[in-house]
């Protein structure tokens, strides 16, 4: 149970330079607290250097080189540095899950080898060989033995926030108590209306998810033009998102991803497969008709749905409007989601 008090302190925890949708998340939380008389401090760690990025300084920020370890403050820790939940004894802790499968990647050298097993099995035999090396010929017992589990983080007293539904049912499933929604938005005051003329017949995807399956519908059908999200200013992606038509994204979608919500905003269709977040009405909320299961579906059924969406876009582009209101609602659900837990909720004068 989170307690804030006159004098509390919330600190944030983020890679040092990193520019990514989570890094921002980490910053927008600090810009919402402070605005609402929160004493929040964002926590670099890495070897970069120790100042907010360019792309940041539209919030109000606030840098602490440590945590102050005291009973009345709140340390918020995401998936990615679970490990960081062992550095302070006193502080409330505050799990933040933004990814399930990025907890996994991020944690695979010190988790429990029985929740990497129930996981990825391939993921638990490389770190029993790695770790079996290391504890033979380099002395690792610490690395070895000193692992963190489930169990651990279950039983630690901290509270889980969940940034997404398929976050929220893999804590469920794993016997996780006190969980409360702290979910994100994409910075949407930019994103202004879009039109359907003009737009060309093209496919974007991401080539970095799900590329060996997505390779296997650009193989399907050469005579469209497939275009990768990669590469590109802010400015030239917007520009890109505003002539396509229709936006796939196969793969393991780790929490809700800010890509797919950022084509709807601009205007795509968007077609995606069954994993993760995806699976979830709540995460992705697009009709279903789009959705595949790639392990089922078949090659040419996906593609005979692409190929209907951009023939009949100006009729498609009607089935995303409760997507984009969904979208359009974010910012506002966060800062309420954020004033409950910090602000108002359990708060002593």
């Amino acid at each position: 149970m989170i307690k804030v008090y006159s004098n509390t302190k919330v600190f944030v925890h983020c890679p040092a330079g990193a520019v990514t949708g989570g890094a921002e998340l980490l910053h927008q939380l600090v810009d919402v607290l402070r605005r609402n008389s929160i004493d929040a401090y964002i926590v670099y760690y890495g070897e970069k250097e120790h100042v907010v990025p360019s792309e940041y300084h539209c919030y109000d920020i606030n840098v602490s080189e440590t945590v102050e370890d005291k009973e009345e403050n709140i340390e918020v820790i995401y998936e990615g540095v679970f490990n960081f939940i062992r550095n302070n004894k006193k502080i409330q802790k505050f799990l933040w899950w933004l990814s399930v499968d990025n907890f996994y990647y991020c944690s695979a050298s010190y988790l429990s080898l029985c929740n990497l097993f129930a996981w990825d099995k391939k993921m638990w035999a490389y770190e029993v060989l790695r770790r079996g090396y290391d504890l033979l010929f380099r002395g690792g017992k610490r690395s070895y033995f000193n692992t963190l589990s489930l169990k651990d983080l279950r039983e630690s007293g901290a509270m889980n926030g969940y940034q997404s539904e398929y976050a929220q049912n893999f804590l469920q499933n794993n016997g996780f108590g006190e969980m409360v929604s702290l979910k994100d938005f994409i910075n949407t005051d930019h994103i202004a209306p879009f039109s359907t003329q003009g737009r060309e017949d093209i496919v974007l995807y991401n080539p970095k998810k799900g590329m060996e399956f997505t390779k296997k519908l650009i193989d399907k059908a050469p005579d469209l033009k497939w275009v990768a999200v990669q590469n590109m200013t802010r400015a030239q992606l917007v520009e890109l998102m505003r002539k396509a038509k229709v936006y796939i994204d196969f793969g393991y979608h780790p929490g809700k991803d800010r890509l797919p919500r950022e084509c709807a905003m601009n205007g795509c269709c968007i077609i995606t497969g069954k994993r993760g977040s995806a699976a979830f009405f709540e995460d992705v909320a697009i009709p279903d008709k789009y959705k595949f299961d790639e392990k089922k579906a078949s090659i040419s059924l996906i593609i005979d749905r692409v190929r209907n969406t951009l023939a009949d876009y100006e009729i498609a582009i009607g089935d995303f409007d409760f997507y984009r209101a969904a979208i359009s609602r974010e910012k506002q659900e966060f800062e309420e989601d954020a004033e409950n837990l910090f602000v108002k909720r359990n708060s002593v004068k």
